[in-house]
Formats: structure tokens, sequence, C-alpha cells
């Protein structure tokens, strides 16, 4: 059993660095024909295709940055959604923690993560679980961080705050906005998509905004909010799909994303 999962993990990887070689080339060979550009013979020699490579741009004012949770050893979900970062043409991705514990491929997982250079966070599965993991694995896991913090976003499991409570709420959001100086904080663990403001008209309490999959919100650059960017591994609202963020610097909006996909 152990190893017809590892071949089916083997051949989802595989499957998905064809499709992921083919996007590219469509897209480079779209560009070029936008360009007018002839096709010469060096032309394939120039392309620059690493399957384990997400563009890296940090720096850039136009960075899209994909956000991701809750993985929970869902490989097959992973691979639907990295599929779907490709096509949104992310310069970059963040796990928020929680890729173990729940599905079929743990280890096949926290490697994909890995070997593609995929910057993630530790969640409690990843810190406390009843897997058999590799030593590299769990070595790996242990050495994420809890929390990512540039200028004045953060990225972070459960909560900003130093007491880790659970945002299911809008006071719990309000503590959080008034505990921490952060304008956009970004957490998983909860397994479905929220958005609250620190904009309220009563006191004590925050604004829960409402959200459509596949259209950018846009921030108030005067307010501050909490997003809670939904799971690969499951969800906890009946909507059966695996579920991401976009946050898009430049246009300073965030765009929930709902992908159909194996869910464990």
């Amino acid at each position: 059993m152990s190893n017809n999962r590892q071949n089916k993990a083997e051949l989802l990887e595989i499957i998905w660095q064809q499709q992921k070689l083919i996007r590219e080339l469509e897209n480079k060979i779209a560009r070029l024909e936008k360009r007018n550009t002839k096709f010469d013979s060096c032309f394939f020699s120039k392309l620059e295709i690493r399957p384990s490579e997400i563009k890296s741009k940090a720096q850039k004012e136009s960075e899209k940055i994909a956000i991701i949770s809750d993985i929970h050893g869902n490989l097959p979900g992973l691979l639907a959604v990295m599929a779907d970062i490709e096509n949104c043409q992310c310069d970059r991705i963040i796990s928020l923690g929680d890729l173990v514990e729940g599905g079929d491929y743990n280890e096949e997982v926290v490697r994909f993560i890995r070997d593609n250079n995929i910057t993630s966070l530790r969640g409690n599965h990843d810190e406390s679980n009843d897997l058999e993991l590799s030593k590299d694995i769990q070595t790996f896991l242990k050495t994420l961080p809890e929390e990512i913090i540039e200028s004045d976003i953060i990225y972070t499991h459960i909560s900003p705050r130093t007491k880790k409570v659970s945002l299911w709420d809008e006071i719990e959001a309000w503590n959080v906005f008034d505990e921490t100086p952060y304008r956009l904080a970004f957490v998983g663990h909860l397994h479905i998509p929220l958005i609250f403001g620190e904009k309220c008209e009563e006191a004590c309490t925050s604004t829960c905004h409402q959200i459509q999959y596949g259209k950018p919100f846009q921030l108030d650059e005067t307010d501050r909010y909490i997003i809670s960017v939904g799971a690969i591994g499951y969800s906890r609202d009946n909507i059966n799909k695996l579920r991401y963020v976009i946050y898009n610097k430049l246009e300073n909006s965030v765009e929930f994303r709902a992908v159909e996909g194996e869910q464990v």
C-alpha cells in the first residue's frame, strides 16, 4: 500500500510538471505572437523552464503573492491549486502551515514544498502530530518559522496575537487589531475564507466583509485587515473546493480563489 501511494504521488507530480511545462510554452508562444516576433532557431534554446521554479520578484511593487494554507497531506489538491496559481501568473507563494496530518501524502507534500523552495510557516499540526515521518521531514517541519513579517504585513498560522486564539468572529479580530500594529494579517487554521476590517461603526468589534470568489476585493488604504485564506486540505463550511488567496501589492487587493479538486 505504501509503494502504491508513493507511485501515485510520483505520477501526480510528473503529470503536474508536464502540464506546467505545456502552460509555460503556451504563454511564451502567446507573448511572442503578440509582439509579432518570428520564431528563430534559438527560440527554444532560450526558454528557461525549471519545473521547480516559481518566479521570485519579492522586491517588485507589482508582486502577486499566492497565499495557501492547511494542505494536510493533500498532494492532489495542492497540485490543482498550483496549476491555478500558475494560470494567475503569481510571482511568489507563501504557505501558512499545517502541511501534514489528514491526507495520505504527508511526506510528499512536505518534499514538494521544500524542493520547490516555497516559503512555509509552521502550523500546529506541523509542530505536534502522531505521524511516523522521515527524520529529514521532521527536521524540516521543526525548523519552519512561526511567522513572517514584511514591513506592515504579517503571515502566521493561527493569530498575530501572543495569545493564540482562533479568529472565528469580529470580536477576536478586534482583539488582534487592538494588540498588534499590522496593516494586513494573513492567517490560516480556520479552513474558512474570511476578511475582517478594523473600521467599524460599533465599539470593541470589527467588520466582517463579504467575499466573492474570483473577484478582487479592494483594500482601503486607511483601514487594516485580517484575511483568513481558506484551506487546501478540507473545508469547514460545506463548500467543497480548494481555496486560497492572491494578494496583489500593486493594486492593493486580495482575491479569494476556489478551485475544483480532491479534498481529504
